[in-house]
């Protein structure tokens, strides 16, 4: 049986209630897993960024930051 099969099977087994709470945690991992892939893309383009232009020094980013 494959896992959507068992899913599925299970589902037809339980509760309104029960469905309720599965249908918010897999419309939550979805959510995560594409915040996820978009953090990745980020972290790898600031990669590239620094490898590209350099580095900024501490005390510039704390001026740009108003810190």
């Amino acid at each position: 049986m494959t896992i959507k099969e068992l899913l599925i099977q299970e589902i037809d087994d339980a509760s309104d209630p029960l469905l309720v709470e599965v249908l918010d945690f897999l419309q939550f991992l979805k959510t995560k897993q594409a915040e996820d892939k978009t953090d990745i893309l980020e972290a790898r383009e600031a990669l590239a960024s620094v490898a590209a232009e350099g580095t900024v020094p501490w005390e510039a980013l704390k001026a740009e930051v108003g810190l």
